[in-house]
C-alpha cells in the first residue's frame, strides 16, 4: 500500500496528503508560528509558502510526504504532519513536523494522529519507524518515549533551523514487532478518546 493511499482516519480525524486546496487554511493557521521552531532551514526560503511547496515538492520526488489533519465534525485542518524519507528497499520511514492548533492540543488529537501513521507504516510494511526532533523538544521526545520507542542517540549541531539555531537531534524508533504493539496501545487510547464527545 502506498503512503499516500486513502484509508487514514479515526472516529475525530482524517489524515490527507496535503495539496494546494490546502494552503489557505496553512496561511490562516498556527504553522506559521511553529515552523520557526521546529523547521530546519530549506534551500528555498524561510516563508511558510517555501515550506509549503518544498512539501509538495517531497511527494512529487517520492521523498516524503504531508499530511493534513482534518477534524471530521467540523471538516477543517487543526494539523499538519509527515512521512519523511520513506525508503522501500530497507523498508524505514520517519514521522514528523506533527503539528496542532492550540485549542486541539491536551485533547489526545496527537495519539489519533501517531495511531494512522503507524498503522499505514506497517500497511506499507515498514521494519523501521523513526522520529527525530531537536533535543530541547521535551514534550515531543516523551510522547514517543511512552509510544515505547528506544532513544538511540543524539546528533550534534546536527541541522540549522529556520529561526537560525543550530540544533542538537535526538533519533528514536520502534522497530520490528515494537510498531505493531505501539500501534497496539495506541488503538485502545483513541478508542477510548473517540467515545468521549468532549474530547
Amino acid at each position: 500500500m502506498e503512503l499516500a493511499a486513502p484509508g487514514l482516519d479515526t472516529r475525530l480525524i482524517r489524515l490527507e496528503p496535503l495539496g494546494e486546496h490546502h494552503r489557505d487554511a496553512v496561511h490562516e493557521s498556527g504553522a506559521v508560528e511553529h515552523m520557526w521552531s521546529s523547521m530546519p532551514l530549506i534551500p528555498a526560503g524561510t516563508s511558510i509558502d517555501a515550506y509549503f511547496d518544498h512539501t509538495l515538492r517531497m511527494a512529487e520526488l517520492g521523498n516524503g510526504l504531508g499530511l493534513a489533519v482534518m477534524l471530521k465534525r467540523e471538516n477543517r485542518l487543526v494539523g499538519l504532519s509527515a512521512f519523511l524519507q520513506p525508503n522501500r528497499l530497507h523498508r524505514r520511514v520517519q514521522i514528523g513536523y506533527i503539528w496542532l492548533e492550540q485549542a486541539q492540543r491536551g485533547t489526545g488529537l496527537v495519539n489519533h494522529i501517531q495511531y494512522l501513521m503507524l498503522k499505514r507504516a506497517l500497511e506499507w510494511r515498514a521494519r523501521r519507524v523513526e522520529w527525530w526532533f531537536a533535543s530541547d523538544n521535551e514534550r515531543a521526545i516523551g510522547n514517543v518515549e511512552r509510544l515505547g520507542a528506544l532513544r538511540e542517540g543524539v546528533l550534534r549541531q546536527h541541522s540549522r533551523f529556520a529561526d537560525g539555531r543550530w540544533v542538537d537531534l535526538v533519533i528514536l524508533s520502534l522497530v520490528g514487532e515494537e510498531i505493531r504493539t505501539a500501534m497496539h496501545h495506541l488503538g485502545a487510547s483513541v478508542a477510548g478518546i473517540a467515545a468521549t464527545p468532549s474530547a
